[in-house]
């Protein structure tokens, strides 16, 4: 029997408990979490044969944990004007935890602030830049500022283009735009990019980039590196969903043994695909 305390950001600690145990090949696991995250780990916790017991910590007290319910954040309906800025060639409307964000292959490009006739676009690469864009560059309309960040994604943003700093962030989400665009490479007749398990933190935050194939009842997880969080958050969104079947795409260096163990303890069937990289390797 195995007893874990998880407190560093309980949620996406899980996946590291999940992966200690199975590495143990421990029988019976019990995880101890502050009461405040223990409904959200006990949710995760289901999604997985053997589940673990998670355990509520509140003061010297313990408390089984019940799984929490998942709370739904839908942004403000999109101003008609807005939407007609971002329906412009090669930015994609993404939505998630109640925003919404224009990428250019899957690199923020754009963000809708404000509320109602309030609403305004900030256009840079990611949240820091957009303040800074807007400062240096005054003069330029919102269309103008627009155009000219995702020129200068697409330049970097391709096969065959040189290592650039634009072309190594958020390499998942880049994965899933390309799949979203053709999804014909996983079997699949359409895909639609739907939000996280939770809200990043920012460029550098490393999550999954998660698609939906409604026809088959198919999760997508696009994924670069090692992440631990893969697996349980894959699993977390598929049962938003209603999963049937998930998929990660992950590049075949990125493929680890533990990754595929951990997998295979989930209640859902998961299938590990190689992803087709659209970067430079060097």
């Amino acid at each position: 029997m195995w007893t874990v305390l998880v407190e560093t950001s309980p949620a996406r600690s899980f996946g590291q408990a999940l992966v200690l145990v199975t590495r143990a090949e421990a029988t019976s696991v019990d995880l101890l979490v502050e009461s405040e995250h223990a409904g959200e780990v006990a949710r995760r916790a289901g999604h997985f044969e053997s589940t673990p017991t998670v355990w509520a910590i509140s003061g010297t007290s313990l408390a089984p944990a019940s799984p929490s319910v998942i709370a739904s954040t839908e942004p403000a309906p999109l101003e008609p004007h807005l939407a007609e800025l971002l329906a412009m060639p090669e930015v994609t409307i993404v939505v998630e935890h109640g925003w919404i964000i224009g990428e250019c292959r899957g690199l923020e490009v754009a963000r809708v602030s404000g509320v109602g006739d309030e609403q305004r676009l900030d256009v840079g690469v990611g949240a820091y830049d957009q303040g800074a864009f807007a400062v240096m560059n005054p003069d330029m309309t919102p269309d103008q500022s627009l155009a000219e960040v995702v020129a200068q994604v697409l330049q970097h943003r391709r096969r065959r283009a040189g290592p650039h700093p634009i072309n190594r962030l958020v390499r998942e989400r880049w994965l899933r735009a390309e799949l979203v665009e053709d999804p014909s490479a996983l079997g699949l007749a359409a895909l639609t990019a739907v939000e996280g398990a939770t809200p990043r933190d920012g460029l550098y935050d490393v999550a999954p980039a998660f698609a939906w194939a409604s026809a088959e009842r198919t999760l997508v997880a696009c994924s670069v590196g090692i992440d631990l969080d893969l697996v349980p958050a894959a699993a977390e969104v598929g049962a938003r969903h209603g999963a049937e079947q998930i998929v990660l795409v992950l590049p075949e260096r990125d493929q680890h043994a533990m990754t595929a163990a951990v997998a295979a303890q989930c209640r859902v069937p998961i299938d590990i695909v190689t992803a087709d990289v659209p970067w430079p390797e060097a």
